[in-house]
């Protein structure tokens, strides 16, 4: 009887340790009408721009909230809030869309 069942489980199993968990897409609307999709990974982030433009960014030590960084980018925020910042730019404030 055990054997039957486990002829059963064993596939699934074995199947569901292959695809790595990927978390939805956060939608962020941002000052200036700026949107950006964010698909936060192990230890980064993917930003996709409203133009199609997509940044790796690699989490950095925060003392609070979270902070993403890389290829002249900055993502740094709590909750729902956060700031994106582009080069030498001023941060601009962007929020959650949806739940």
């Amino acid at each position: 009887m055990l054997r039957g069942w486990m002829a059963l489980v064993a596939p699934v199993v074995l199947l569901c340790g292959c695809a790595p968990l990927r978390a939805p897409p956060v939608a962020y609307a941002c000052e200036g009408g700026m949107r950006i999709e964010l698909r936060f990974e192990r230890e980064q982030a993917l930003a996709t721009l409203a133009d199609g433009y997509q940044v790796r960014l690699q989490q950095q030590p925060s003392g609070s909230g979270f902070w993403y960084a890389g290829e002249g980018h900055v993502l740094r925020g709590k909750g729902r809030e956060a700031q994106w910042t582009v080069g030498q730019a001023a941060p601009v404030a962007c929020l959650v869309i949806g739940p």
